[in-house]
């Protein structure tokens, strides 16, 4: 398998385990999970259809975070696209925030709950490979905590700028492999998974960025990705230790 990043063909292991291992690539050093030697676990952490009723919980202080982010490079009115949305609160505060909201996600179950409680956010049972081609257009789109389970990155992110109005902005967070945590625990950091498949250090988003003709408007860096929480303790430290380089997830804000 090339590098999903830049295709270069030479790579070295990273790390290894009894049941997968990561890859990084000789060019660009993108680390990734070959995909085409054992299937894609897509399930691995996704299991909202074997479970009881799930909470979905909205007003986390996390969540109203990303909106905050949002809201300072973009404001309502508009259409926005919550890809891969999970239990749906970035799509609710979306809609609360005063866009017209839609999200999607490929679990019928999930989507199915979504539709019964939160009528007023339009909820598909869709991929972004669903939507190519389609006369829909939007002027947000987001992606928390998708693009490192996606196998082809580049396409997607080329489907999502076709689906993007003029002038659109893109949101993506990832988990941080250049992190000062990461960097220190190595192969033990907590985002080396087997259904994480690829792990984006900033300048490899920036690479994205230029090469798919996007602006960077932002990076912003947290300590984890449920900061704040709204303990002013906690989110203080957390605060700091993301100042002194401990990112473990980054945001990228674009412009069409």
């Amino acid at each position: 398998m090339n590098c999903p990043l830049c295709a270069d063909s030479s790579q070295s292991i990273f790390a290894e385990w009894s049941d997968y291992k990561i890859l990084q690539c000789a060019a660009c050093e993108f680390r990734f999970i070959n995909t085409e030697a054992a299937s894609y676990p897509v399930d691995a952490q996704y299991h909202y259809d074997e479970v009881g009723d799930f909470t979905i919980c909205p007003n986390q202080p996390h969540l109203k975070r990303r909106v905050k982010d949002i809201l300072a490079f973009k404001q309502p009115p508009g259409r926005a696209l919550d890809i891969g949305c999970g239990k749906g609160e970035v799509a609710i505060l979306l809609e609360q925030a005063g866009f017209k909201s839609a999200g999607i996600d490929m679990k019928e179950r999930l989507i199915k709950q979504l539709q019964d409680q939160y009528p007023q956010v339009e909820w598909r049972v869709a991929l972004t490979t669903d939507l190519a081609g389609k006369a829909e257009r939007f002027d947000l789109l987001t992606m928390y905590h998708v693009l490192e389970h996606i196998p082809q990155p580049r396409k997607v992110l080329e489907t999502v700028k076709a689906l993007a109005n003029p002038g659109a902005l893109i949101v993506i967070e990832v988990p941080n492999p250049a992190g000062l945590e990461a960097r220190l625990k190595g192969r033990r950091w907590q985002y080396y998974k087997v259904d994480h498949v690829n792990y984006f250090k900033p300048r490899h988003l920036r690479r994205l960025a230029k090469d798919l003709d996007f602006e960077i408007l932002a990076i912003k860096g947290y300590q984890h990705f449920s900061h704040p929480q709204d303990v002013w303790w906690k989110d203080s430290i957390k605060a700091g230790l993301a100042k002194i380089g401990f990112q473990d997830v980054i945001s990228i804000f674009l412009r069409a």
